[in-house]
């Protein structure tokens, strides 16, 4: 490990905000794939802002979510057509929104390629962020499960929950504001589609 210092993050699906800004200020960056799934988290769910406030989308997975199992164990569940009503949600709350034509290809695939594993889901939806603002993708993940780690790393696998804000000092337009308000907790889709590359120097 580098004498720089780490930072630790959960695997987490299109990541909030935060769990973002952390990444990308990180030059050791290091994602946790050994631990036990944690339910009701954003390791399967993210949040983006719909025309009536906070709207959640959820991975299904196979055996139910409170099961006892590995992160890279957790298999997602494609009897449902999840992809196709996470993907209809995103273009009802952000088709109008800039940047979204940009990078509505890109995202789409994420939508329409068929995944086992969750852990592949929230990576590849990882690198699709980190490509859309080319952002080098130079990060690791665990090999084994270590409870603690040494002061050189900054363990934030606890520290993203369903109601983790946005940074206070991070503002943008999103597309319902007038109407709600400002609404924080979500996703960086969110910020992606109304920000564009302009999210990098809002994140730093």
């Amino acid at each position: 490990m580098s004498d720089l210092q780490t930072t630790l993050l959960d695997c987490e699906y299109f990541p909030c905000i935060e769990w973002y800004r952390q990444f990308v200020r990180s030059e050791n960056r290091m994602i946790e794939t050994q631990e036990y799934f944690q339910r009701a988290t954003l390791r399967n769910r993210c949040y983006v802002a719909g025309p009536n406030g906070r709207l959640a989308l959820s991975v299904p997975l196979e055996g139910g979510r409170n099961q006892r199992s590995f992160m890279y164990d957790i298999r997602v569940s494609n009897g449902v057509k999840w992809q196709a009503q996470h993907w209809k949600t995103i273009q009802a709350c952000y088709g109008r929104s800039p940047y979204f034509p940009y990078f509505e290809d890109s995202l789409v695939r994420i939508f329409t390629k068929q995944y086992e594993f969750l852990v592949d889901l929230n990576l590849d939806s990882i690198e699709l962020i980190n490509r859309l603002l080319s952002v080098k993708n130079e990060c690791t993940v665990t090999a084994s499960y270590q409870k603690e780690y040494p002061d050189s790393v900054n363990d934030f696998r606890s520290a993203f929950d369903t109601e983790t804000g946005t940074p206070d000092d991070i503002h943008y337009l999103q597309p319902f504001e007038d109407k709600n308000g400002f609404v924080s907790g979500l996703s960086m889709l969110d910020l992606l589609m109304c920000a564009g590359k302009q999210s990098l120097r809002l994140l730093h």
